[in-house]
């Protein structure tokens, strides 16, 4: 049998109990929970890095310890097994001693002078046991050191172990009779001599570790001087040069040959730098020129002369004020230049700019809009008869003779003068009424100059 469906809406065993039915979750994206909890480690991020110094100073430790831990421990071997050695043989030493004091003493079975010549002799030579057999093996007499006379308790810890360890079986020597062995002597040093040797050879390396850590404050100053701060400050100089723009700076002389020769070469690359950035700077503004002036007469060209008259109006617009266009075509240039040829049309446009450009103000701006057609920008003026009585002068400016052999060709202008805001509102409409009014002024008599107004030249001028 199928089990029964719950009713719709009835929770189920797992929900009345507070377990609740999630939706599945979305795929998560790598990297998504480092971005959306701040601060959390980002998986694959790289531990920050350590500097040269910090390198430098470790790798220096990690050798100058190891070296010192190395040669401390072998020299501690060295002189352990050296001192053994010489304990061994100044223990045979005192116990043939022994026995040969104690010789009459055991021959005569005297119990009482054996301990005291033992006790005297052990501790004289500050053994920790001594015991002297007969023949039999029995014991006759018998020392072991006295509390009062201990080393302290870390010594007597760590000696008795070590002394255990370096001389585990005692020293024997024979007690002899005319030849004749009657007994023997058996010692055991005392191992705090090696705990003291211990200590004071521990102390030593740890004074050398010291040491050794000084000289390591000292080279690591040394390094922070000589090879860190250099590239520190070649660091510092990239850092300026990349971001600042700042390439008058130059590395400065290390003692190091390495550093020397990259500071050397670091300056040069700024130097050819700095050279690549003037000619790129002196190429941007030959360009510049060549897109804002005419490359025969050194004026402005159109495009200049129209973003600069769009400004002026804009400003004048705002400000309420008067400007000018003068709108000149050369008379008979083109059988001029057919006649004596392209060079001297050539030498005559750039005649006459000069002398358009010497009749104006120091704010007014001409230019050539093409051809033998110019465009003169007068701002402000305040009354339409400067505009005219400028170009009157420049009317009669230009009507001279060209100097030397071509004294023959007189050139002339004729100008048409149109006013803001009487003319026209921008400058489309003021570069038309200007050109309609040159062309009044051509029909009227070459050479002359109207002024626009509406659709007729007038030849009164009006007051603005």
């Amino acid at each position: 049998m199928s089990a029964a469906r719950p009713p719709e809406g009835a929770r189920t065993a797992g929900e009345a109990e507070g377990t609740q039915v999630r939706a599945p979750r979305p795929p998560e994206v790598p990297g998504s929970a480092a971005r959306e909890r701040p601060g959390a480690p980002v998986a694959g991020a790289r531990p920050p890095r350590r500097s040269l110094l910090q390198t430098l100073q470790r790798a220096h430790v990690r050798v100058a310890t190891t070296s010192m831990v190395a040669v401390g421990l072998a020299l501690l071997l060295a002189a352990v097994l050296a001192l053994r050695t010489y304990a061994n043989n100044h223990l045979e030493l005192v116990a043939r001693s022994i026995a040969y004091s104690v010789e009459a003493a055991v021959v005569f079975n005297d119990r009482v002078a054996v301990m005291e010549q033992l006790a005297v002799i052990a501790q004289r030579e500050s053994l920790r046991e001594a015991e002297l057999r007969d023949r039999q093996g029995q014991v006759l007499a018998r020392y072991e050191r006295p509390d009062s006379q201990k080393n302290s308790a870390l010594l007597e810890m760590a000696g008795e172990p070590l002394g255990r360890l370096l001389m585990p079986e005692p020293t024997v020597a024979p007690v002899l009779d005319r030849g004749r062995p009657i007994g023997e002597v058996r010692l055991r040093g005392d191992g705090a001599v090696f705990a003291r040797f211990l200590a004071t050879a521990a102390a030593g390396i740890a004074l050398c570790l010291v040491l050794a850590g000084v000289g390591m404050r000292l080279l690591s100053r040394r390094i922070q001087r000589d090879i860190v701060e250099p590239v520190q400050a070649l660091i510092a100089m990239t850092h300026r040069a990349r971001l600042q723009r700042s390439r008058a700076q130059r590395a400065p002389a290390s003692q190091i040959a390495e550093f020397h020769a990259l500071g050397e070469d670091f300056n040069a690359l700024l130097i050819e730098i700095e050279m690549q950035q003037a000619q790129l700077a002196q190429e941007n503004r030959s360009l510049t020129h060549l897109a804002n002036h005419d490359s025969l007469t050194g004026l402005f060209n159109r495009a200049y002369f129209s973003r600069r008259l769009a400004r002026i109006l804009q400003d004048a617009q705002a400000q309420g004020g008067h400007i000018a266009v003068l709108y000149m075509d050369n008379d008979h240039f083109k059988q001029i230049n057919d006649r004596y040829g392209h060079a001297v049309g050539d030498l005559l446009l750039i005649e006459v700019a000069k002398r358009i450009r010497t009749q104006l103000r120091e704010g007014d701006l001409v230019a050539r809009l093409g051809g033998d057609e110019f465009a003169v920008l007068l701002a402000p003026v305040h009354h339409a008869r400067d505009a005219m009585r400028i170009a009157e002068k420049i009317n009669a400016a230009v009507a001279v003779p060209l100097p030397e052999r071509y004294e023959r060709i007189v050139p002339s202008v004729s100008i048409g003068v149109a006013l803001f805001p009487e003319h026209g509102q921008t400058a489309d409409q003021l570069l038309r009424a200007a050109d309609r009014a040159m062309y009044q002024a051509k029909k009227s008599g070459r050479g002359t100059s109207q002024l626009f107004e509406g659709n007729y030249v007038v030849s009164d001028v009006p007051e603005m």
